[in-house]
């Protein structure tokens, strides 16, 4: 999903280039280096400056930026954030989750433009949309659509945008109790490789839940039954009490919930290999005969709950089958990646598999949406000897969204970046470090003299991470996903 691209500018993506680009040379730089790199004429890279500078200095008065020289407190996340809370449609999605427009007009009339340049800036946007079968209501100015996939773009909107909760409507003190219990519930699970930045998701995504319920929106009853790996009765309680549900429908909320907050895709990643083999044993009491992918050696271990792409692709495909919809449509790394037979063969193994799980409830159709989706996913299953590691820093962690629309295509294989981390001399030319403002990061790369490129979030779409992207495939490599798991947790018991 290019929803970040959705909301900026061309002229803000290039501001955003030439920041990176001078954080690159340690704030000394070139700017006809730049316009170079860039593509541009110098005139247009210095009329980039000029608007760069214009926009630090708002941000810190005493930011000194010419041709060649940077010195400023504004941090990169800080400069991508302010731009987001300047864009139109950052600023229109945001108001649909509060409500506080009853006409896209008086939105419009609040922010001082024209009907027509909303309607013009929110086209990507709504292209955007289109891909979860969502509308944006002009009256009142508001989302419409399957809820759990307005909620979960809310979610990888204000990831995207590095949004804290700080920033979003506070929730409604009849519902403080439901979000204690809620927070409670899945912190103390043990059911997570539990981190910093995991925790940050965790809350926003039931921040935005408890936001959407107060509104009277509600999740609509799962398509098919799905194994829990919380306890939710003493929720289910909290939940009829605050709200005055039914027990059915305090349940029924919960199952969609509990489902986005453990096996969803976008959370899956960060469960406890103990969780994960539960979970496939529960599966198993279902239906003896299910395996994820009988005969695919790379994802022989999702039974261990070790194989971490496997448990994602499981998720994946549970995903597809609940909401007909692939949750992370990525049209460039189709483009960068076709389908290969054997691709294609795994994922057709691993969609009629998921069907023996709902018996007469996964038709034909449904498998062979899952099939066609999942081959593009598990392109790269036919890997040689020759395998990429990707070391990450600690402050990648949280970090999510935008690097899985650039880098998931294969088997995955990735370490968080230590002080204990060693490089096999043998085989240096198969890491790579990301990293994104620790200059801890830069300085191990260069003294392991290993290859590394900045979070891929400060590189503009074409540039050198697909370049890297193709040069690696050349070589019969594979990048994988990043895995944000924090292993310097112990793992909790059952």
């Amino acid at each position: 999903m290019k929803i970040d691209f959705a909301m900026l500018t061309a002229k803000d993506l290039l501001k955003i280039q030439l920041l990176t680009y001078i954080r690159d040379q340690d704030g000394e730089f070139s700017l006809t280096d730049f316009a170079t790199m860039a593509d541009v004429s110098y005139s247009r890279a210095y009329h980039v400056l000029l608007n760069l500078r214009s926009d630090l200095l708002v941000r810190d008065q005493q930011t000194v930026l010419t041709k060649d020289l940077l010195t400023t407190r504004v941090t990169m996340d800080e400069y991508r954030h302010w731009l987001y809370r300047q864009s139109v449609p950052y600023l229109a999605m945001r108001a649909t989750l509060t409500g506080e427009y009853r006409q896209a007009s008086d939105f419009c009339a609040a922010h001082e433009i024209s009907l027509s340049t909303f309607n013009r800036r929110m086209r990507p946007m709504k292209h955007e949309l289109a891909q979860y079968n969502l509308q944006l209501v002009a009256s009142p100015l508001s989302l419409a659509g399957n809820e759990t996939l307005i909620q979960l773009l809310y979610f990888m909107l204000f990831t995207t945008t590095l949004t804290p909760l700080t920033e979003l409507p506070a929730i409604p003190p009849e519902l403080a109790a439901l979000h204690q219990g809620l927070c409670q519930t899945y912190t103390q699970s043990g059911l997570y490789q539990d981190a910093a930045s995991l925790q940050q998701r965790r809350d926003l995504m039931i921040t935005l839940a408890l936001l959407r319920l107060s509104q009277g929106h509600r999740y609509p009853a799962l398509r098919l039954p799905l194994a829990h790996l919380t306890d939710l009765r003493e929720l289910a309680g909290q939940f009829q009490t605050c709200l005055g549900d039914t027990p059915q429908q305090a349940l029924t909320e919960l199952a969609t919930l509990d489902y986005l907050l453990t096996s969803s895709p976008y959370f899956v990643r960060a469960l406890q290999p103990k969780a994960m083999a539960r979970l496939y044993r529960g599966l198993r009491h279902r239906n003896g005969r299910y395996q994820l992918a009988p005969g695919v050696t790379e994802l022989a271990d999702f039974a261990r709950g070790d194989d971490w792409f496997a448990n994602w692709l499981f998720s994946l495909c549970q995903f597809m089958l609940l909401f007909r919809v692939d949750p992370l449509l990525r049209p460039e790394i189709t483009a960068l990646y076709q389908p290969t037979p054997s691709s294609s063969a795994a994922a057709l193994i691993m969609a009629k598999n998921m069907g023996l799980l709902y018996p007469q409830q996964v038709g034909k159709m449904d498998l062979r949406m899952v099939q066609k989706y999942l081959s593009k996913y598990t392109n790269g299953l036919t890997l040689t000897s020759a395998k990429v590691e990707i070391l990450v820093t600690y402050d990648m962690i949280g970090v999510t969204t935008d690097i899985f629309n650039r880098l998931l295509s294969g088997i995955v294989h990735l370490s968080l970046l230590t002080d204990q981390t060693t490089i096999d001399p043998q085989h240096r030319d198969n890491y790579i470090v990301v990293y994104g403002v620790d200059p801890r990061a830069a300085a191990f790369a260069q003294r392991e003299q290993i290859e590394a490129f900045h979070w891929v979030k400060e590189l503009p779409y074409g540039e050198n991470l697909d370049r890297l992207i193709r040069k690696l495939r050349h070589h019969e490599m594979s990048l994988f996903a990043l895995d944000f798991n924090n292993h310097s947790h112990p793992e909790a018991e059952d």
